[in-house]
């Protein structure tokens, strides 16, 4: 009886292998020699890409080597746009490998511990060349992303910097073209609306703006990006500056006003680093002949895909685009208090699908969960479980004023709120879980309104096992508890 898989190995075994071994010597030699000309269109903007995923730029020419030798090994498609596609999502495989590689190596340096690890010596560099680096990895920056989840942002740079299609950007991803779509369309608004509160910011027409900002030379983050968009959406001064400033454009009709830098790729040193590329390490591929995640290789054989997008090589970054991903791999926390409002959180991602089933309503305070709040077993472990239960002052001003209801649909939580008075309701929602990323976090609620928030995993963060988060969410007082059960990244 014959059985098919959607996985392609990279490994075989008998008579074959010794022959297979000299070709990939003889390969490797005239890889070190020279670069295929048909990859030379493409060698600028890979770099470009692994630089600011790994933020170091002798990894990004090592990770650029491991792409060009396997592809040469594994003869991609022929057809210009899909070869494009195709090399970007080695590049992605091929970080992600660096990045799980390292955070290996640093945990078996603290298992062996400190005073008995022995680093390996790095090669020197000149403090003019490190200046050079730095300098090229501040030119990666880009201010106006800041306030896109880690998807919107992977989905934007390839997007934006490297002029990949919708559909190219879909085959990279590993989504369908419809979900690629929505993200950069998301995506796009975000980038406008904080496009709109820096425009205002440099202004300086409004004293609340210089008391948030202190002077113009900043740094905007996530947390003083979310203060100024709110500002301008309740401000009817810097509501007007923003509306001039992108007159026309505003919000998402338009991603940037121009091009985003494109570095150049080290080709000198590049030949070298293709020649240590190790077949070992190879990536598997799947039906369409693309590589596949190392942390979702295994978790795709015995479960259905309920996620639009998977988060992989993604950050929200100002110093270099994906200088987040570089620290949640180390296992960095960079969780910000949230509007100084307490909500504790540590959760995890589940690598099973979830019914999808909604965890009940509720109104002013209790628990109005529907259903029992299960703890994850090996044996039965969904995406999430949520549920709203009540904190201590929800009986304040407001919070009458407001319903709240919670479910989800597979790995992300929905949390519906519902003005049920008869004046406007202005509410937030804050969470202080490094890993979960609110679609929106205030507003204002006419009478009778619904609106939906969406809290996303970011699956890179997530602890594994057992986890717990919780969402808050004013005036009503509320608590949204979020449980899953997360497994950790695996190198190939």
């Amino acid at each position: 009886m014959m059985s098919s898989s959607p996985e392609t190995s990279t490994r075989t075994t008998g008579a074959h292998r010794a022959q297979r071994e000299a070709r990939d010597r003889g390969a490797a030699r005239t890889l070190a020699q020279r670069t295929p000309a048909r990859y030379e269109p493409y060698l600028d903007g890979l770099f470009t890409y692994c630089l600011s995923v790994l933020c170091d730029h002798d990894a990004a020419t090592a990770a650029l080597g491991d792409v060009l030798a396997l592809a040469e090994r594994r003869r991609g498609p022929e057809a210009a746009g899909d070869r494009r596609a195709w090399l970007y999502a080695l590049a992605r495989w091929a970080c992600l490998r660096k990045l799980a590689e390292a955070k290996q190596k640093r945990q078996a340096t603290h298992a062996a511990g400190r005073h008995h690890a022995e680093k390996q010596a790095a090669p020197p560099v000149s403090e003019e060349a490190q200046e050079e680096r730095r300098r090229e990895l501040a030119l990666l920056a880009w201010p106006e992303a800041a306030g896109t989840t880690p998807e919107q942002r992977e989905a934007l740079e390839l997007a934006v910097r490297h002029h990949l299609a919708a559909h190219e950007v879909a085959a990279v991803l590993g989504m369908d073209l419809a979900a690629a779509r929505e993200l950069l369309a998301s995506a796009a608004c975000e980038v406008e609306r904080t496009r709109a509160a820096l425009a205002v910011v440099e202004t300086g027409t409004c004293p609340s703006v210089a008391r948030l900002t202190g002077d113009h030379q900043l740094v905007i983050g996530t947390a003083l990006r979310r203060e100024l968009v709110r500002h301008v959406d309740d401000c009817p001064r810097c509501r007007r500056t923003a509306e001039r400033a992108v007159a026309g454009r505003w919000p998402g009709a338009m991603i940037t006003p121009s091009e985003l830098p494109v570095l150049q790729a080290p080709r000198a040193t590049l030949h070298v680093a293709m020649a240590h590329f190790s077949r070992a390490s190879a990536p598997r591929f799947d039906r369409r002949g693309f590589p596949m995640d190392p942390k979702d290789r295994a978790a795709r054989r015995d479960r259905l895909r309920a996620r639009a997008v998977t988060t992989t090589v993604v950050a929200t970054v100002v110093a270099a685009p994906v200088l987040a991903l570089w620290a949640a791999y180390r296992g960095t926390p960079t969780a910000e208090g949230a509007e100084g409002r307490s909500a504790s959180a540590s959760e995890a991602h589940g690598p099973d699908g979830l019914d999808g089933e909604a965890a009940g309503g509720y109104e002013n305070a209790g628990n109005a969960s529907t259903r029992p709040a299960d703890r994850f077993t090996k044996g039965d472990k969904p995406d999430v479980s949520v549920k709203v239960i009540s904190v201590t002052g929800a009986g304040k001003k407001g919070a009458g004023q407001l319903e709240v209801a919670a479910g989800n649909s597979g790995d992300t939580t929905l949390i519906t709120l519902t003005a049920t008075g008869d004046s406007p309701v202005r509410w937030s929602a804050s969470t202080g879980a490094a890993w979960l990323y609110l679609s929106q976090a205030s507003g204002t609620l006419a009478p009778g309104e619904s609106l939906t928030i969406k809290v996303y995993v970011d699956h890179l963060r997530e602890p594994s096992g057992y986890w717990s988060a919780r969402v808050a969410v004013s005036p009503a007082g509320a608590v949204v508890s979020i449980e899953g059960y997360g497994t950790a990244p695996t190198p190939t």
